[in-house]
């Protein structure tokens, strides 16, 4: 299988406003906040911009730019000040060294790990232990605000909503794949108009609104942190470390399984459009959850997950990966 050669640009996100990301696969997703976004829920996002500041024409070169894998998308991940962080592999211990209760609660809890640990975590699976360097115990506050729903007719209904602030030195990233000159422009621009409007859940109510404060060129490191993210995403070695929530085609899944350590994430959902008076909900698939460590690569998809004729409604699920030592 011949693979694309990318240029990486990482896109840092500062938020301005609290933020309800609502999971997919959660009954409870209003009255609780995920603390990221899956590369699914921002594509999505992203497709609404194009749409809103380009038309119907542009949305079908980017979904088509996906498709032929000229565009590819991580899930968020958090950064706090000059650190990034990236998923905690899902992958098995196997180091005979008995380690304090504390600590091993500690980094059982871990969901991140900072990129230049992340070496070191992955020889503490084999031999020794992990000690986590100083980092804060989390990149913000959950808490929930009552809302206010008034019907038409009848009494108005409080409800809550889940919400997360991120600490004022905290944030998102994501990485994005092109192939073209020009690509990692248009999504800024994007980016600038969506941080503007919000992202997320209940954007009417001034949620969800960032800023983007850095855009870094990976294929041209600056520092041992850049320059390990790009070797790592230019590696083409197994084991591979699954950035992007995703799902393989059938005729991948087998490869794609085989020797794999995964977890299964659901996404679902609901899709608005000017077209229909009420949402109409999406197809639910069980999509590979980023931190899952992979032997073989796959390619992925971007899915029509309409249950309508209206238009089609398309679920980003290409993925991307590092070639990592596990």
């Amino acid at each position: 299988m011949r693979w694309i050669v990318m240029n990486y640009f990482l896109f840092k996100l500062q938020f301005d406003t609290a933020v309800h990301f609502g999971g997919a696969d959660s009954a409870l997703s209003l009255y609780t906040s995920e603390e990221t976004l899956r590369a699914d829920t921002l594509f999505s996002a992203l497709c609404h911009e194009t749409l809103v500041q380009h038309g119907e024409e542009a949305l079908e070169q980017l979904c088509a730019q996906v498709q032929q894998g000229k565009f590819l998308l991580s899930d968020t991940m958090p950064w706090y000040g000059e650190t990034f962080y990236l998923p905690k592999p899902i992958a098995a211990s196997e180091s005979a060294e008995e380690v304090e209760t504390t600590l091993r609660k500690k980094v059982k809890k871990l969901a991140w790990i900072p990129v230049l640990e992340f070496d070191r975590y992955a020889r503490s699976l084999h031999e020794g232990h992990f000690t986590p360097d100083e980092q804060p115990e989390s990149f913000g506050t959950h808490y929930e605000q009552t809302k206010a729903a008034v019907p038409m007719q009848g009494d108005t209904m409080p409800y809550q909503v889940g919400l997360f602030c991120f600490a004022p030195d905290c944030g998102l990233y994501s990485i994005c794949g092109f192939t073209e000159d020009g690509q990692d422009e248009d999504l800024e621009y994007l980016l600038n108009q969506l941080g503007a409007t919000g992202i997320g859940g209940k954007v009417s109510s001034g949620y969800g609104k960032f800023h983007v404060v850095a855009k870094i060129y990976l294929n041209e490191p600056f520092d041992e942190q850049t320059e390990w993210m790009y070797h790592a995403l230019s590696a083409e070695h197994a084991p591979y470390l699954l950035l992007s929530t995703s799902l393989p085609q059938t005729d991948e899944l087998d490869s794609a399984l085989k020797d794999a350590s995964f977890q299964l994430v659901r996404r679902s959902g609901f899709m608005a459009s000017d077209r229909v008076e009420t949402p109409l909900k999406k197809k639910t698939q069980y999509a590979l959850s980023a931190g899952s460590v992979l032997q073989n690569r796959y390619q992925g998809a971007l899915y029509d997950v309409g249950l309508s004729d209206v238009h089609p409604v398309y679920r980003y699920s290409k993925p991307i990966f590092m070639g990592v030592t596990l």
